[in-house]
């Protein structure tokens, strides 16, 4: 279930994103602020639940990365956006990052 919270903390995070960017884009800066605020609210909450059982460490590397991709996903295909060479290799890094510290959390499990 932890797992669950953790995904649902991602979507969360770039619906937020997503709509500020329509609705801001659209000249409406006050409902695109609020309604980043109130995504982003709500995915620290499942965040938090997911922190439960996953450590911070892995659970904030996962949330960042996994948002990070989908939200230059979004900007690619639904807001006409363009990912550059260089992005697309920081994306790369990123997800190597997390790799790495998926790795390192499950061998700190096998160790102790």
């Amino acid at each position: 279930m932890h797992w669950f919270y953790l995904i649902a903390a991602v979507i969360a995070e770039v619906v937020g994103t997503t709509l500020m960017k329509f609705l801001v884009s659209g000249g409406a800066l006050l409902q695109g602020t609020l309604a980043a605020i109130v995504m982003i609210g709500i995915a620290y909450l499942f965040l938090g639940r997911a922190t439960l059982r996953i450590p911070v460490a892995l659970a904030n590397a996962f949330w960042e990365g996994l948002g990070m991709i989908m939200i230059a996903v979004t900007s690619l295909y639904l807001l006409d956006e363009t990912i550059s060479p260089v992005q697309g290799i920081g994306i790369f890094v990123a997800l190597l990052g997390i790799a790495v510290i998926n790795y390192g959390h499950y061998r700190q499990g096998e160790e102790g």
